[in-house]
């Protein structure tokens, strides 16, 4: 039996009779009886009547199909309800059912971008935002081409713009996911009465991307918009706050404002611990988060006490090997070296490079950020050359997934620097500090403390070389980490010390860098 895929769902003679003649399509099924009675009369002269009777019954049963735009709107809407019962391929195989029928149809039906939304935001969940990219593309063409400067047609628009953010972002095409971003922003704002939490999300994931991008002062502007609206459209123990509370904490760390960081996460976890209960694992990257704000306050002992509690919470609920473990093993490190305890913090370290590097990819950000904050303690352990190799290892990284002059890079570029001449490399050193204080300049602007630090190691390291055979070190403070996400407690994995162990994964970081790159 061959399946017309120009032909959607099936409807009775009822529904088919309400429908415009456009909507539906006929087919018949044909049934035929035939009953035959024969009979022969001899007679007695030799002759014979032969008598045959022939009766039947022929049925024509109709089968009513939707077709055109009535069948592409029938499958969409499938489609959405499989996605919200999580049911991907089922979703997929109706969204593709739709496309067939659409394409198949003039002019294209108004659902056509609809579908192709919603199968960019299934393959978006399905962690191929390669494919997710390609779909969204095609639905905002298609919905550029539809919107008449109506309110739903331009609140769809933003919406695909916005899954498209989300997408280039998740691909590492920040500048991309940013621009994206930043038109659904501005075509929310035009739209008179938008729903505040719609706008709230779309400056949110803006707000991510500034991020991203090195620009923590407009990301602070985007969560904080984003905030206020939250909070009036869907009150403030609502938990979409709590993401917000959290992203703003991690911006006022980059902007050296740890004490209001604190506050934002407080916040978060207060709501999480209402709507989720105390023992939830929603609160642990958040108590991560916490403690690598009181890290930067200098506060270890409490920064240790809150990395402890957020480890334990997620080694029961995800396991030992969960990405959210690396990233709370990489605050614990840092928190765990500011205490002066290298050798726990390196162990701690190790592990969450382990887990980054199975869990999040080829030359990911957060493998350059635990492999700088390794180098940083190596360097506290006065072990200069595997230092340099993990800065080494970072800044590659870092070149590559955030750009030469992202304030990430140059930061790592600082410290790469203060090794190199305390390796004798004085000159060089000079000439990646200046490009460095350049970068941070333009990211961070001139006060950020990052920027200072680094001018002043420069201008030191200046008045050093002016000086024959003067010796010359500086110790900055170590990196931290404020992405929200969390770690475990696992049984640190052995290691060598030294050399031995830093060259093993400079070793491995670098061929994670070139396998991105012949990817690219």
């Amino acid at each position: 039996v061959s399946i017309d895929l120009r032909c959607g769902a099936k409807v009775s003679a009822r529904e088919a009779v309400a429908l415009d003649a456009s909507a539906c399509q006929a087919d018949f099924f044909c049934r035929l009886t035939l009953r035959v009675h024969v009979t022969c009369e001899l007679r007695e002269s030799g002759q014979a009547t032969l008598r045959v009777e022939v009766e039947g019954e022929l049925g024509l049963m109709p089968s009513f199909c939707l077709v055109g735009q009535a069948a592409v709107s029938n499958f969409y809407k499938a489609a959405r309800t499989s996605y919200i019962a999580g049911d991907d391929m089922k979703a997929i195989r109706t969204c593709e059912r739709a496309l067939t029928i659409a394409n198949a149809t003039k002019p294209r039906p108004k659902e056509t971008g609809d579908t192709m939304n919603l199968l960019g935001a299934l393959h978006l969940r399905r962690k191929t935002p390669g494919l997710a990219v390609k779909c969204l593309e095609a639905a905002l063409t298609i919905r550029m081409g539809q919107t008449t400067g109506g309110a739903t047609g331009s609140a769809a628009l933003a919406s695909t713009l916005t899954t498209l953010g989300s997408a280039h972002q998740a691909n590492g095409s920040y500048a991309e996911a940013h621009s994206c971003h930043e038109r659904a922003v501005a075509v929310l704002e035009r739209i008179e009465g938008v729903d505040g939490s719609v706008l709230a999300a779309a400056l949110h994931s803006l707000g991510g991307t500034h991020r991203a991008l090195g620009n923590p002062e407009e990301a602070r502007l985007c969560y904080e918009k984003a905030l206020k609206l939250r909070e009036a459209s869907l009150g403030k123990g609502n938990a979409a706050n709590a993401t917000t509370q959290n992203n703003l904490g991690a911006v006022l760390q980059q902007l050296a404002r740890p004490r209001e960081a604190v506050g934002c996460y407080q916040k978060a976890l207060a709501i999480q611990m209402k709507v989720y209960g105390r023992e939830h694992v929603a609160g642990a990257a958040t108590l991560s988060n916490l403690g690598s704000a009181h890290t930067q306050l200098g506060e270890h002992k409490v920064a240790v006490a809150c990395h402890v509690r957020a480890l334990g919470l997620q080694e029961q609920h995800v396991g030992p090997e969960h990405a959210d473990v690396a990233a709370t093993l990489h605050n614990l490190g840092n928190a765990l070296a500011s205490m002066g305890q290298g050798a726990e913090a390196v162990r701690c370290l190790w592990r969450a490079f382990c887990i980054w590097s199975q869990t999040v990819g080829p030359a990911h950000p957060d493998i350059a950020a635990t492999l700088h904050s390794l180098g940083n303690v190596y360097r506290g352990l006065k072990q200069p050359e595997p230092a340099a190799q993990c800065f080494a290892g970072a800044l590659r990284i870092r070149e590559v997934t955030l750009g030469p002059t992202h304030s990430q890079t140059a930061r790592t570029r600082h410290c790469a620097a203060l090794v190199g001449c305390s390796l004798g490399d004085e000159m060089s050193a000079a000439q990646e500090l200046q490009a460095a204080v350049n970068s941070l300049v333009k990211g961070l602007g001139s006060r950020h403390a990052w920027t200072l630090q680094a001018r002043a190691d420069l201008e030191s390291l200046r008045k050093a070389m002016s000086t024959p055979r003067s010796t010359w070190a500086s110790t900055p403070r170590s990196e931290w980490t404020a992405t929200p996400r969390s770690e475990i407690s696992a049984t640190p994995r052995p290691t060598t010390q030294g050399a031995q162990a830093a060259s093993r994964i400079v070793a491995a970081a670098a061929a994670q860098v070139q396998v991105a790159l012949r990817a690219s």
